[in-house]
């Protein structure tokens, strides 16, 4: 009976882990990219390489906020092909950043970080309010 307890205790505590975990929401996507874009400024101005790579990777491999994705899409509609370039640009840069993290080179490291705040900022301009408008609905 002893054995029995501690394995119900366990499996409980995994389902509820696994209960506890909400798919992510476009809203928190965009926060966790925001704390991603400090750490690639903190490790920019500290000239550390090893902070720029994994805060890149962070930017580049951010989760996708599935459940609301139809609603985006229903939204932009025509423009969805817009949003997805701004969303690649930002990707695709982030990708060259590890890449130029790896081999200590800032000059290219400050040249795509300039095309991710770039994309990030139009794309905010663009489709931030609407977005959101749709999304509280």
């Amino acid at each position: 009976m002893k054995l029995v307890k501690p394995s119900i205790l366990l499996i409980l505590l995994t389902l509820s882990a696994f209960a506890s975990d909400k798919a992510p929401t476009l809203k928190s996507v965009m926060q966790g990219l925001g704390e991603s874009m400090d750490e690639l400024n903190r490790g920019i101005f500290y000239e550390d390489f090893k902070i720029i790579e994994k805060a890149a990777y962070k930017v580049a491999n951010h989760p996708k906020p599935k459940s609301q994705l139809p609603t985006v899409i229903k939204t932009l509609n025509i423009r969805m092909p817009k949003f997805k370039s701004f969303d690649s640009k930002v990707h695709d840069s982030a990708m060259e950043i590890v890449e130029f993290a790896k081999k200590r080179d800032m000059d290219n490291i400050l040249k795509r970080h300039k095309v991710i705040m770039n994309n990030c900022v139009a794309c905010h301009t663009q489709f931030r309010s609407e977005i959101s408008k749709a999304l509280s609905n």
